[in-house]
């Protein structure tokens, strides 16, 4: 053994001098360094990504979320379901930071039922604080793949040709009941040119991979929480359009936020129009956002107005489309 020459281990090599990428600014703090690896690792899934390829501009994507009893292991910490919902909270900011003229919608599949989270919108807000009510919900059953990408399909299938049709799938269970056969449904997903994606959170599954081989996607089986978030970071960044999606023109706005005061006397205070789907309180209000073209007054953006149909976006992220 004492003849043996002195080498470093290959599971040692990977952590040799690691720390000497971080260094302190004048105040001793951390922060900036971090902020720029950050940054850096941003730009690289950027470039590197898909190369000189035009990429879709508007994406319309579901998460389905298996909550079934397999999301109480705790190989990821506290479990799989709590961790799962915290890093969906960060790709819903990461998707639309860089897709800000998208939409986005929550699936949860538990008890061989699947029922929507959220609808399809563009306001990020809304589906954060709906994954973390989520935290509290109970893991039971089995899942169903196929009541989960059908309920999906109903809603992918009527968006415009001009859009991307995404579904991207948190799958913990080894398991799926369903109540037809899922490889019909594979079949419909094709046609429809919806893209299906997998996240395994703990082995290959043979549907998952003909699901994914079939419908264009990816399938990846993560190896631990850094490595989960790594593999959402992989969606965050539009796909590669499709050589025979459509080409249109869409009418957009971007209406600037109008502030006056009560004591104004050419103030003429009024609902916002999202509080039609509400059920809370509403209040008149002097300010807001107003519709370039139909004067609908919203109380925040992104939305897609309910009078006219035109996509409001906030005028700061219109350079990022």
């Amino acid at each position: 053994m004492d003849d043996e020459p002195d080498r470093t281990k290959r599971w040692e090599g990977g952590y040799e001098r690691t720390w000497e990428i971080l260094k302190e600014d004048e105040s001793g703090s951390l922060k900036a360094t971090v902020e720029d690896i950050l940054f850096k690792a941003k730009r690289k899934r950027a470039f590197e990504h898909h190369g000189q390829v035009r990429l879709g501009m508007m994406r319309h994507m579901y998460v389905v979320i298996d909550t079934s009893r397999t999301m109480e292991d705790q190989d990821l910490k506290p479990n799989r379901l709590t961790s799962t919902l915290k890093l969906l909270e960060h790709f819903v900011e990461e998707y639309f930071d860089q897709n800000p003229i998208s939409q986005i919608g929550i699936i949860t599949t538990r008890s061989k039922r699947a029922e929507k989270l959220t609808e399809l919108a563009g306001n990020p807000k809304k589906h954060i604080a709906a994954l973390k009510k989520a935290v509290d919900t109970s893991c039971t059953g089995e899942p169903s793949l196929y009541n989960s990408l059908s309920l999906a399909m109903q809603t992918l299938k009527h968006m415009p040709g001009h859009t991307s049709r995404e579904i991207l799938v948190i799958f913990s269970s080894l398991t799926t009941c369903d109540p037809a056969n899922i490889y019909d449904l594979i079949k419909s997903l094709k046609a429809a040119k919806i893209r299906v994606s997998v996240i395994g959170l703990s082995a290959e599954v043979r549907v998952c991979t003909v699901l994914t081989r079939e419908t264009g996607g990816t399938y990846h089986v993560i190896l631990d929480e850094s490595h989960f978030k790594e593999l959402l970071m992989y969606y965050v960044v539009p796909p590669p359009a499709s050589s025979s999606s459509e080409c249109s023109l869409i009418r957009m706005g971007f209406p600037q936020h109008v502030t006056a005061s009560a004591s104004d006397q050419d103030a003429k205070p009024s609902f916002s129009m999202a509080h039609l789907d509400s059920n809370g309180d509403v209040c008149l209000t002097v300010g807001g956002y107003f519709c370039p073209q139909c004067r609908a007054k919203y109380a925040e953006l992104p939305v897609e107005c309910k009078v006219c149909a035109v996509a409001k976006k906030c005028i700061t992220r219109r350079w990022k489309s």
